[in-house]
């Protein structure tokens, strides 16, 4: 040090009449040697440079810089570029965790901690660990008389108060400081910052950023449980039958749509069966098609028989007031003593299911009805399916047969494909079957949209 200084002063540059200026700056200042070692840091630099020591190479500089002569540099940032920096940095960040880690990062002190009010009455702290990452801990609300002061604060009485801590609490820090109110119940708890203008100025925008992320937080878990309202439930067991599914909504992100499928066992054996396609697609949709399945799985506690289900389904959406319309199909199945499946289907307004013989013969269920939900008197088919060992049912939405072609959207995928591409599936468990039409459809559709799009395997284990 006292060589880089004598150094300073060899080129005509007096070191500590710069430093007697430059710590009365309201800027942050380093002062660069021609080698780009640090030779001078004002108090605020301090704070807001971490990374610029005495003695040490500063590779990259922020801020401004200034030509001092001989090759020696000043770099500096006004308190405004800092905040606008901050900003910057807060304005992109919706997690609420991402945001209070960069509010413990910038804030303009040597240490910094946040605390906030967390849940049943306890006290959140985000401070940095000694390992330079910030992490944060829990603790009673009885721990801030360890710190006099800061109870004022959290509790709105003050906007800023002097505080002393008696030892090293959950604020990381000890000796003397400066709690800044942050949102209502919080406080940015600061060591080593003693410029309290930009304490708090800082601490208005790291609230705006706290409480939007919150907020968005907040959100984000309450869409978290309606959609897993939303969401078809894993495939259960079965006796004597292999499940399996395809279930793509056209709002791949969120993974919700008017697609629903849903398989309940029962206690004899058998199970009961739906697949259905709510008009339209999107939150809407999701929506209306987790009525109708809420709907079915109560009907089902006082009626099996399939048509006679559809009728009460349509009954009850229409007393529901519903205004989109539903197709579906919906079913029961027994193993059966000799081997195979017994499958009891009745249909509303929805394509035929398909079955898969034993010599890859494909088949058409033929049950009709209209359309569920809109019609005070519509009628159901039921009809009554035998699987042999290893035979398959496939119920589909008609986002399968109606999947537009790569490159020419006036194509669809049709029933006719569909069938061919079933029928290549002989000898195939169920699984497979459809993981293989998954494969074909997507690879006819390509990185095209797509309406939501199901399908469901029932296959009579061998």
């Amino acid at each position: 040090m006292a060589q880089g200084y004598r150094q300073g002063a060899d080129t005509g540059l007096d070191l500590d009449a710069w430093r007697r200026l430059v710590d009365g700056f309201r800027e942050a200042v380093v002062v660069l040697d021609p080698d780009g070692v640090v030779r001078l840091v004002n108090p605020l630099a301090a704070v807001l440079f971490p990374e610029a020591r005495p003695g040490s190479v500063l590779p990259a500089p922020r801020g401004r810089g200034q030509d001092l002569g001989g090759g020696w540099t000043a770099w500096y940032e006004r308190s405004e570029d800092y905040l606008e920096r901050a900003v910057r940095r807060f304005s992109v960040l919706t997690d609420r965790g991402d945001a209070l880690r960069a509010v413990v990062e910038m804030a303009p002190a040597e240490h910094t901690a946040v605390v906030l009010p967390g849940r049943r009455g306890r006290l959140e702290w985000w401070r940095r660990t000694p390992a330079g990452d910030v992490a944060v801990v829990r603790t009673t609300r009885q721990v801030v008389a360890g710190a006099a002061g800061l109870d004022a604060v959290l509790d709105g009485l003050v906007e800023h108060a002097d505080i002393t801590c008696s030892d090293d609490g959950p604020w990381g820090g000890s000796g003397d400081g400066v709690a800044v109110r942050l949102t209502d119940g919080g406080a940015l708890v600061c060591f080593g910052g003693r410029d309290l203008e930009l304490l708090r100025r800082f601490a208005d925008r790291a609230s705006s950023a706290v409480e939007v992320s919150t907020r968005f937080a907040d959100r984000e878990r309450t869409v978290e449980v309606l959609r897993a309202n939303l969401l078809p439930a894993p495939l259960p067991d079965v006796p004597g039958v292999r499940l399996a599914r395809v279930f793509e909504p056209a709002h791949r992100t969120a993974m919700i749509g008017g697609d629903f499928y849903d398989v309940h066992p029962r206690e004899d054996g058998s199970a009961a069966f739906a697949l259905g396609d709510v008009a339209g697609n999107g939150l809407e949709a999701a929506v209306h098609s987790g009525r109708v399945r809420q709907s079915l799985h109560t009907l089902l506690l006082v009626e099996q028989r399939p048509a006679q289900l559809l009728h009460l389904l349509n009954a009850a959406l229409r007393a529901a007031g519903s205004r989109l319309f539903t197709t579906v199909v919906v079913g029961t199945m027994l193993p059966v003593q000799a081997g195979g499946l017994r499958l009891n289907l009745a249909a509303g307004g929805h394509p035929a299911p398909l079955v898969l013989r034993g010599n890859g013969r494909v088949e058409e269920i033929a049950v009709h009805g209209g359309i569920v939900g809109v019609l005070p008197e519509v009628r159901f088919q039921q009809t009554t399916v035998l699987l042999a060992p290893g035979e398959t049912v496939l119920l589909f939405s008609d986002g399968v047969t109606e999947a537009r072609k790569d490159g020419d959207r006036q194509e669809l995928f049709g029933d006719a494909r569909l069938k061919d591409a079933l029928a290549d599936c002989a000898g195939l468990p169920a699984e497979a079957v459809a993981e293989r039409l998954r494969h074909v459809v997507f690879g006819w559709l390509g990185a095209a949209e797509h309406d939501d799009l199901t399908l469901l395997v029932l296959q009579a284990e061998d």
